[in-house]
């Protein structure tokens, strides 16, 4: 199920990740893992989540390998070191949608995203070049934790891209 696209501005969030090059097939198998590992390196350095996990899609290659990262939004810029990685998602407009439901089947909802950016006459935050597509942000928070919530049916999943201003 999908909820109604909006879109609108988004102020700088900051945040610490994994960043990781993965085929598309294998984003199930090896991005995951790298939340716990975040979560763990937050609470040795005694920093907070300001916000739920996500996997933040930076890049495509015409192989389907994709740039990805794994992590927590923070309530201030931080410092990364050799594992985890300091980044923001920067001040600009957006669009989302929530995606409810198992997540083998969240490509639909990136799609009906892409869809309705382009049916507004928006346009995404993206340049295409060589076999390779670079995002301003394609991000996926997970509003629901598939750990507490057992039923796939009632994970919700905030889809978000990155809009040209």
């Amino acid at each position: 199920m999908l909820s109604e696209p909006i879109s609108g501005h988004r102020n700088e969030r900051h945040y610490v990740a994994i960043a990781k090059t993965v085929h598309m097939h294998d984003i199930p198998d090896t991005l995951p893992p790298l939340i716990p590992v975040v979560k763990q390196w937050m609470q040795e350095r005694g920093i907070e989540a300001a916000g739920p996990d996500f996997f933040l899609y930076k890049s495509m290659n015409d192989r389907g390998e994709l740039d990805c990262e794994a992590g927590f939004s923070v309530g201030q810029a931080v410092g990364g070191d050799d594992l985890v990685i300091a980044g923001s998602f920067p001040a600009g407009n957006y669009a989302s949608l929530v995606y409810t439901g198992d997540f083998k089947d969240m490509m639909q909802a990136h799609v009906a995203l892409e869809n309705w950016i382009k049916s507004e006459g928006l346009t995404e935050k993206k340049v295409e070049a060589d076999g390779r597509t670079d995002w301003g942000g394609r991000t996926e928070f997970y509003l629901v934790d598939p750990d507490f919530e057992p039923n796939p049916d009632k994970w919700q999943t905030e889809i978000v891209f990155q809009l040209e201003d």
